[in-house]
């Protein structure tokens, strides 16, 4: 099954310093960018993360987000610095005695003075911390990648559909192709006609000039290497590998052979089905982009 960049997981483990919430959120991207939130004690733990996430995911922009649910605050515990209060009782009574002034200052006032107080993170049993977290992270991925592969099915649907059209659209070509000939001849009939008496056109000379417009205007080869291309995407689609990057690069390949086809055949018909070709490679190139 090939597999989508849009998914999201959680999960949930139990550690020494209580619960470890988990949830991984991914969307698309070119490579694989991940970014982790979580409380700065525990930041040494980042890389393992990234790590780990880049096992199971090669494309997608992945967020990350840890929390814990415990009795250690995440920023850690305030711890009073008695110097900084001094200082700022200090420079109070300063205020007060120099502008002789009088009010009372409570201690709510003074407590929510910038600086006042310091935040000491306790100690953290690091390891121990990394098999909850790992494990929750680990439920959090296989959620997430379950439903990258639920997605990625569901465009592959689509993608099987869209390939069918342009299968289709390919045999109303192959169909238009032959008459191209004779509607050349006609062409060229015509225009010798304004210009010349009928005795004077070469018929020889006519019919290999028709055969130089048809070989330069045939667009066989063009239609073989189309149908080639729909049979390696499809067949892209059943290996369930990291496809999108090759998916991508079949779908430029398949845009320049409509494209080829349509300047060649100088046919009105035959460029209003090539028009319509090209619409569908567009939508599945949208698509696509979504594709790990």
């Amino acid at each position: 099954m090939i597999g989508s960049m849009t998914g999201f997981g959680k999960g949930v483990a139990e550690g020494e310093v209580g619960r470890v919430n988990v949830e991984v959120r991914s969307v698309n991207g070119r490579y694989g960018d991940v970014m982790v939130h979580m409380p700065r004690s525990l930041s040494e733990l980042e890389p393992r993360i990234k790590e780990r996430v880049l096992s199971v995911f090669s494309r997608g922009r992945i967020t990350v987000s840890v929390t814990l649910q415990g009795n250690a605050p995440e920023q850690g515990l305030p711890v009073l610095k008695t110097a900084v209060l001094a200082a700022y009782l200090k420079g109070i009574e300063g205020i007060r005695m120099q502008g002789n002034l009088s009010g009372e200052v409570n201690v709510m006032q003074v407590a929510q003075l910038p600086h006042l107080f310091a935040f000491e993170v306790p100690e953290i049993n690091v390891d121990a911390l990394w098999d909850a977290m790992s494990a929750a992270l680990d439920q959090a991925l296989s959620a997430c990648r379950a439903m990258r592969l639920a997605e990625g099915e569901k465009l592959a649907e689509d993608f099987r559909e869209r390939i069918a059209a342009i299968e289709n659209l390919l045999a109303q070509v192959e169909a238009l192709a032959p008459g191209r000939a004779e509607a050349v001849r006609k062409r060229l009939e015509e225009k010798l006609a304004r210009f010349t008496m009928p005795e004077q056109v070469d018929e020889n000379r006519l019919m290999m000039e028709i055969a130089l417009l048809a070989e330069r205007s045939d667009i066989t080869e063009e239609c073989v290497r189309f149908h080639s291309h729909n049979a390696q995407f499809l067949d892209m689609l059943d290996r369930g590998e990291e496809v999108g990057r090759r998916l991508n690069f079949l779908l430029q390949e398949m845009l320049r052979e409509a494209s080829t086809m349509g300047s060649k055949a100088g046919d009105a018909d035959i460029a209003h089905v090539v028009v319509a070709i090209k619409e569908e490679i567009e939508k599945l190139k949208e698509q696509v982009q979504n594709i790990e």
